[in-house]
């Protein structure tokens, strides 16, 4: 295991521990443990809170569509990071909840899953170009629409022609 996954595996639960054990030594062990039952339904809300901006999507105008689509993912992943039982997360949950923050983040983390992606064949940077494909389809081409090139022969009464056989 790498040192990044030994941090990850060990240093995260630790630092949720002591964490833990700071705010209930300043405020209580009651309070703490209250708070962090408390993450549960506020997380739960701002979930709610981005599906209902997610919603807004379609009515949004173009220029603003991917400010609504990037700042409701935001909120999301800052719910799902409050309702997850520790205050390191929330700490993460509440930060990510400022804009400029926010977006800097989703910036950073967008170019390193770019630089990571595998590239197909067909697909570009905006979803489905189809160029790619061009050079191995023969005739004309229309998205969703079968061409036959050729039409069997029907017999008279709509039949197959022929006696009945089995085909290998």
């Amino acid at each position: 295991m790498k040192i990044r996954g030994r941090l990850l595996l060990f240093g995260y639960p630790l630092t949720e521990i002591w964490l833990l054990w700071w705010v209930a030594s300043i405020s209580g062990w009651a309070i703490a443990i209250l708070l962090i039952i408390a993450g549960f339904p506020i997380g739960a809300a701002l979930i709610r809170n981005a599906a209902a901006k997610a919603s807004l999507i379609p009515v949004a105008a173009d220029e603003n569509k991917p400010q609504v689509a990037r700042s409701s993912a935001l909120m999301c992943a800052s719910g799902v990071l409050i309702m997850i039982p520790g205050f390191a997360t929330d700490l993460i949950g509440v930060i990510l909840l400022i804009p400029p923050i926010g977006n800097r983040v989703v910036r950073a983390l967008g170019s390193w899953i770019g630089l990571r992606m595998v590239r197909m064949p067909g697909f570009g940077n905006a979803g489905f170009t189809g160029s790619e494909f061009a050079s191995y389809v023969d005739g004309d081409v229309i998205r969703g629409v079968i061409f036959e090139e050729e039409t069997p022969v029907q017999p008279e009464n709509g039949g197959p022609e022929g006696s009945p056989s089995i085909q290998s």
